[in-house]
């Protein structure tokens, strides 16, 4: 109608503008004539100005194309695109003819999808969430996009309900909303805002579910990203099957045998894996729980297992070492250790990767950080649990050797050392003859005390005290000499340190009480050492430590600033055996 007008317009103003039969008087046709021309001139510029604006948008719209560049632009690519910003340009246009102009220009894409997702029919809804993904996918726009959809709690709730949406026809909509999800649960703030929105530890779970492997890998990365969460940890571990359908994607098996696609199921089981590290490495007494919930689920420790057992290039080294760490916290507990111990190959496989046999070849290959890794899970294995020492000794070879010889490995030493320390400590007398052999590293031990400081300085101390057991009398000395290491040196180095460490300390909880041992064993090896001890003031500093003990030096492992795996022998015991020893010398 508006270009039937406009046509109207200009072809009758150019008529009466030609023919100029105004009519009248010769004197009235004068003025009128002026008149009617300009009338005539006006309503004929502003016809063709309307008709070259409209000429020139469709220009822009068909020939150049600007629909279809602003969809480039933003991101919206397709049929699907075009009609998310013509409608967008639409609205805009509307609201300029309907209110003020500044209502149109104040519109962006993304407080428009918030309208559509918020106030819209499903099928607005479906086009908003199509909108906001593909904004939030955009290196441009993305930052703008999150942040502002961040303080709009009505959008992320109703993003959050999307994820539940289980029809076929819903899966593009389910998937857009399910990334949006995704990259705001990425963020710490509005990471707050999805725990309080009910059900959304349900509906997230509900991707799981879904026979589409990218909805599943988007789900399990959401549940990575709440994870972050203790409160929400606690929920996860809650929700009915949720764990049991974690583990699921865990199967590597399962994932390598799957055909269609290809490296969508290895990440499923990436993205499975990150879930369970997260969940099994939470502190205080929710991680306590969720450890043995997990533990509990047959599949767990061997599924992790056949990750481990894995040297495929897809599967090693990253995956390696998530599924190491999940062994490592979930040892935290009692029983985890006895079922991991239990569960066939998997000590045999963490010291194959701890001490790689010979040049490890390109197909199976071990980082630093692996063996870094497997050997603190070796050790937390070993802890307090006879048979798995005994495991870990038949995996060495029968003996110890191997990991003496690790000793001189800066980059295992200190696991070596952990490893060697709970063997010790927990084996048993059965394998009191295999573990003589730990006197062959006691020159490097007594060496290193002498030079290190803080958590490696504890953990030589800790190996060394339950070294000397072993030894012969007179054996110390020959080992001193070995190392370079005055005697007079050692006993003035573990002075110092019960001087230093006047109070418990965080970063190294133990050592106070493994120099404490130290002292013990030289003292019951070397009669002349109660001397050398007394003579360097050992007796004050033990009396100052029995007074400024506390619960932080009674366990074995903590998990935040719970304490697991409490001690049988006190520190306040330790220093009163230590001053009988002194005084009966």
């Amino acid at each position: 109608m508006q270009l039937l007008s406009a046509s109207a317009c200009v072809s009758l103003s150019l008529v009466r503008l030609i023919h100029q039969h105004y009519g009248g008087t010769e004197d009235a046709r004068s003025n009128r004539a002026a008149a009617l021309n300009i009338f005539y001139g006006l309503a004929l510029a502003e016809a063709l100005l309307f008709l070259v604006e409209k000429a020139l948008w469709e220009w822009k719209v068909g020939h150049r194309r600007l629909l279809q560049g602003v969809a480039d632009d933003c991101n919206l690519a397709g049929a699907y695109g075009q009609v998310a910003v013509r409608r967008f340009f639409y609205d805009s246009y509307s609201r300029c003819l309907n209110g003020s102009i500044l209502d149109g220009l104040h519109m962006c894409l993304v407080s428009y999808a918030d309208d559509l997702i918020t106030a819209g029919s499903h099928d607005e809804q479906s086009l908003g969430a199509g909108i906001l993904v593909a904004l939030a996918e955009s290196d441009r726009f993305a930052e703008a996009t999150l942040r502002r959809i961040g303080v709009s709690a009505p959008t992320i709730e109703r993003l959050i309900k999307m994820l539940s949406w289980k029809d076929s026809s819903e899966r593009d909509v389910r998937r857009s909303a399910a990334v949006v999800v995704s990259m705001l649960t990425g963020r710490k703030l509005i990471l707050l805002q999805v725990i309080g929105i009910s059900c959304a530890i349900e509906s997230v779970a509900s991707l799981l579910y879904a026979d589409l492997d990218e909805l599943n890998i988007l789900g399990l990365s959401i549940l990575n990203n709440l994870a972050h969460d203790h409160d929400n940890c606690d929920k996860i571990g809650k929700t009915r099957g949720l764990l049991d359908k974690i583990i699921s994607y865990s199967n590597i098996d399962h994932a390598l045998a799957t055909t269609v696609p290809g490296d969508m199921r290895i990440k499923a089981v990436k993205q499975s894996l990150r879930v369970v590290k997260r969940l099994a490495s939470t502190m205080g007494n929710t991680g306590k729980l969720l450890r043995r919930e997990l533990t509990d689920i047959v599949f767990t420790v061997s599924n992790v297992r056949e990750v481990l057992q894995r040297h495929d290039k897809d599967v090693q080294l990253e995956l390696h070492q998530m599924a190491i760490e999940i062994l490592t916290s979930l040892t935290m507990d009692d029983e985890a250790r006895e079922i991991i111990g239990e569960t066939g190959s998997v000590i045999s496989v963490l010291v194959a990767m701890f001490l790689p046999a010979g040049l490890a070849t390109k197909e199976c290959q071990t980082t630093d950080a692996v063996r870094v890794e497997a050997g603190e899970a070796l050790a937390m294995l070993a802890l307090e649990n006879k048979k798995n020492c005994g495991e870990i000794i038949m995996a060495l070879g029968g003996g110890v050797w191997r990991l003496v010889d690790a000793l001189k490995d800066p980059i295992v030493a200190v696991g070596a050392a952990r490893i060697m320390r709970n063997l010790c400590s927990y084996a048993g007398d059965e394998w009191q003859i295999p573990l003589r052999g730990v006197t062959a590293g006691a020159a490097k031990v007594l060496r290193s005390i002498t030079v290190e400081k803080a958590k490696v300085l504890s953990i030589f101390i800790g190996l060394a005290a339950q070294m000397l057991p072993y030894m012969e009398p007179g054996e110390l000395g020959a080992r001193l000499a070995a190392a370079r290491v005055v005697d007079t040196v050692l006993a003035r180095t573990l002075v110092q340190v019960l001087r230093d460490y006047s109070r418990p300390s965080m970063d190294v909880p133990r050592i106070r009480r493994y120099t404490i041992e130290l002292a013990m064993a030289m003292m019951r090896l070397d009669a002349r050492y109660v001397a050398l001890f007394v003579e360097l003031g050992m007796e004050s500093e033990l009396r100052c430590v029995a007074g400024t003990t506390s619960q932080l030096e009674c366990f074995n492992v903590f998990s935040g600033s719970v304490g697991l795996s409490r001690r049988a022998t006190s520190v306040r015991s330790l220093v009163t055996s230590a001053l009988e020893l002194m005084n009966k010398g």
